[in-house]
């Protein structure tokens, strides 16, 4: 099953509800697909969530809201998150052009057909690569995060810390070497000493003696510097010729 993250913004409550009941009879039709769903009733919400380093796979975004446009949301997120697939949803093709000129994935003119609607949906998510999910046991339920979301794992005794991008942090009783054994095979994740595993796509900096990444940083051992660096140089060089 593949998890997306989506957003949803209109600060009409009746537009919202038809939205998410749209989003909920695609999910329905696809039962490989699973949806975490946040939803925002006014511009500013999800301004400020985007502000706080909350990002999505898609983002249905309503253009004429009170004080801020959806457009003007969706270059926000684009700027915090480039993969981003927005979906504006609107009254009026106003704004057309500037939805084409920031590369949006479609742009949906209410009233909309469910079928309309899922070939909007059905566009976003073909453009997304597929990503393992990874199922956390946590004290207070059970998590589904997707390998691209987690920054380092980091090893605390009998329990391993999971270091999300949205800056939350999960713990599960487990061993490193178990969940590196899942992990190796993609290549973003490297192992660094003992305690630590860290995804090279969230690195900032590396130094002899520190991995500096988006919310921490690694001490590295002084016997695996060298290994750590070559391994980040290789990563960056194969990401560039992609």
């Amino acid at each position: 099953m593949l998890l997306r993250k989506v957003a949803i913004c209109d600060d009409i409550e009746s537009e919202l509800e038809k939205i998410k009941a749209a989003l909920g009879a695609y999910e329905e039709a696809h039962p490989e697909l699973c949806f975490d769903v946040d939803e925002y009733h006014t511009a500013l919400d999800i301004l400020n969530a985007v502000e706080k380093e909350k990002t999505y796979d898609i983002a249905l975004l309503d253009i004429c809201m009170p004080g801020i446009l959806g457009t003007d949301i969706a270059k926000e997120m684009l700027a915090k998150a480039p993969d981003t697939n927005i979906i504006f949803l609107t009254i009026s093709d106003e704004y057309a052009v500037e939805a084409f000129a920031m590369n949006a994935t479609h742009y949906l003119l209410k009233p909309f057909t469910q079928e309309q609607f899922d070939a909007a949906l059905g566009r976003s998510v073909a453009k997304m690569p597929e990503e393992i999910v990874l199922s956390i046991t946590c004290v207070d339920g059970m998590y589904r995060v997707r390998t691209s979301e987690i920054v380092f794992i980091e090893s605390q005794g009998h329990y391993l810390l999971f270091h999300l991008s949205g800056r939350k942090i999960l713990r599960q009783r487990g061993k490193l070497a178990q969940m590196y054994e899942e992990l190796q095979k993609y290549p973003e994740f490297i192992r660094i000493g003992a305690s630590y595993i860290a995804n090279l796509i969230f690195v900032r900096k590396v130094s002899a003696s520190i991995i500096e990444l988006s919310n921490g940083k690694i001490p590295i051992p002084r016997r695996s510097s060298a290994e750590v660096q070559r391994a980040y140089i290789d990563f960056c060089k194969k990401q560039a010729l992609r």
